[in-house]
């Protein structure tokens, strides 16, 4: 019989970097799983055990509703053990939901996943992953694996523990007048304590640098709103700023004053009445206390801006963004993610990793600037079918930044020879993708195939001479394969700035600006928008019988 799993049962275990000699993988994963598990000596994780075969009851009406510890199941309806077994399936949909998972778990998941066969949908939510365990799961993603889609929902990272010779560098010097006696005893209880004290020293240096990093990324959403903090604390008006108030309380002056609310103005608190300020945990700070902690935010050297490109929270999310991952759909639903960790992403998305059609970023804390940052991403990879910027921060500045890639870009005239012969090594290579489809027709693949670089077009309009110009005008409009830009729920409020983008969209591609206040404007101004309220699937919007329109099409319909 399997041990039963419980956090911290296989901790004890040193991870195989890769399968054992002479242990024959199936495809299946939860049956793999368990018999990995039993090779290594590991408790098998519950979340990734064979399911029951759903069958439907033979029970009369009026017993359905009851429970079934109520009733007396007939011996001959009692299901025997072998059948019981048979009706244990692999499932192609595993939602791990609010539970804990250790790194030996996530190991033996990784060494699996390179061959599995047997599952489409990998959902992860409320699981509490740290970075290493992400790191694991990444590494797996790629042969031949047959999972599609990954979904990762309520997961904030916390930084990874600095190393022992960051926190020496930083600690004060011993006392030079501290005795060099004692005895053995003394000094077997001198490494306990130092062990502890190493790693409370970390734990604290980690503490402080998350603290930070939440500070600056609140200090970021605020200014973008109002400017500079010296607007910020005017928007207070005559609110007492040496008033220590509780979490609740800061809540909603926060909200009556500025205007936001949400998580992470409670993050926010909990800094404030933290040890970093004195507060101690006594559940009561002042606006004096947040002012001093924006204000006192150290300003970053160049060595420190540059090394955000090497962020490690970035740098994981990144791992599932590479040419080598099978993923086509990535989800990372409420997972705090903000511009530090966009900047990793952003450049594995510049590489055009064309397996991946779908990003979900829903309600996460990116704005204007971080907008700016994927919009740099979708201008280089045009491979990306949909892009969820739901629940951001995004304003009017990141919506023109966002559709700023697809608009028609002006050329000079000595840019226009270099343009048309680009254009004519595309067609040609679109050419030789084609002949090479049609040549693979009929051919039967015994593994999973992935998507292939689409040869996109471009496309240069030539328009005759207006005003006092006797030369003609051209405009070179690069094509992409996105299909819907979904920003809903953005406090994105200038209908005039929507109404000046919409002819310069990409044909046919859908922008959503649900419960947005330029959506709202829109629905009032224009009410013919409030008619299609039609639900589409993310990847079959070319399926669509009726023929494109040019630039966007808007949806502001409430949902």
């Amino acid at each position: 019989m399997a041990p039963v799993w419980v956090y911290g049962i296989n901790d004890h275990l040193d991870l195989p970097e890769k399968l054992p000699s002479g242990f024959e993988q199936s495809g299946a994963l939860c049956t793999d799983f368990r018999s990995l598990c039993e090779v290594v000596g590991a408790a098998p994780h519950p979340a990734f055990k064979l399911r029951r075969k759903q069958i439907g009851a033979d029970r009369t009406s009026h017993l359905q509703n009851r429970r079934p510890s109520l009733l007396k199941v007939p011996e001959s309806q009692t299901p025997t053990k072998t059948e019981e077994k048979s009706q244990l399936v692999e499932a192609a949909h595993i939602t791990v939901k609010s539970v804990l998972l250790d790194r030996t778990s996530m190991g033996i998941l990784s060494l699996l996943m390179p061959k599995t066969n047997s599952i489409r949908v990998l959902v992860f939510s409320d699981c509490n992953l740290d970075c290493e365990m992400l790191r694991l799961l990444a590494a797996g993603l790629t042969g031949a694996c047959s999972l599609e889609s990954l979904q990762i929902e309520y997961n904030n990272l916390d930084l990874p523990l600095p190393q022992l010779a960051e926190v020496e560098a930083e600690a004060p010097a011993p006392d030079a007048e501290a005795g060099e006696g004692g005895d053995k005893g003394k000094d077997e209880n001198s490494a306990w304590d130092g062990a502890a004290k190493s790693l409370e020293a970390r734990e604290r240096k980690r503490y402080s640098m998350q603290s930070e990093r939440l500070l600056r990324s609140f200090r970021e959403w605020v200014e973008s709103i109002f400017g500079d903090l010296n607007a910020v604390w005017h928007a207070f008006g005559g609110v007492k700023f040496d008033l220590a108030i509780t979490a609740q309380e800061f809540h909603v002056l926060v909200y009556d004053h500025l205007g936001i609310s949400g998580p992470q103005v409670l993050e926010v608190f909990e800094v404030l009445d933290g040890p970093d300020y004195g507060a101690e945990g006594g559940g009561r700070a002042s606006l004096n206390t947040l002012k001093k902690a924006l204000e006192g935010l150290p300003p970053l050297t160049e060595e420190e801006e540059a090394a955000k490109e090497e962020d490690p929270l970035g740098a994981t999310l990144s791992q599932f963004l590479a040419k080598d991952t099978v993923l086509e759909s990535f989800s990372l639903r409420q997972c705090a993610v903000s511009r530090l960790e966009l900047v990793p992403m952003v450049n594995a998305l510049v590489k055009c990793p064309w397996q991946l059609r779908c990003l979900n970023l829903w309600d996460n804390r990116i704005c204007d600037r971080g907008a700016e940052l994927l919009a740099s991403a979708i201008d280089a990879y045009r491979g990306l079918e949909y892009l969820g910027l739901g629940r951001n921060r995004i304003g009017d500045a990141g919506l023109q930044s966002l559709c700023r890639p697809f608009m028609a870009t002006p050329l000079e005239e000595d840019q226009v020879a270099g343009a048309r012969d680009r254009i004519v090594k595309q067609e040609a290579a679109a050419k030789a993708v084609a002949d090479a489809k049609e040549k693979a027709q009929g051919t039967e693949f015994n593994t999973r195939q992935m998507r292939a670089e689409v040869p996109l077009i471009d496309e240069l309009e030539e328009r005759p001479p207006s005003g006092d110009s006797d030369k003609p005008t051209f405009l070179l409009r690069r094509l992409t394969e996105l299909k819907c830009l979904a920003l809903s729920e953005n406090p994105i409020k200038s209908a005039e700035v929507v109404e000046a983008i919409q002819p310069h969209g990409p044909r046919g591609a859908e922008l959503l600006l649900r419960c947005t206040p330029a959506g709202t404007d829109l629905a009032a101004k224009r009410p013919e928008l409030l008619k299609d309220k039609e639900r589409r699937p993310l990847l079959t919007l070319q399926q669509q019988v009726a023929a494109p329109t040019e630039g966007w099409t808007l949806r502001v319909a409430p949902y």
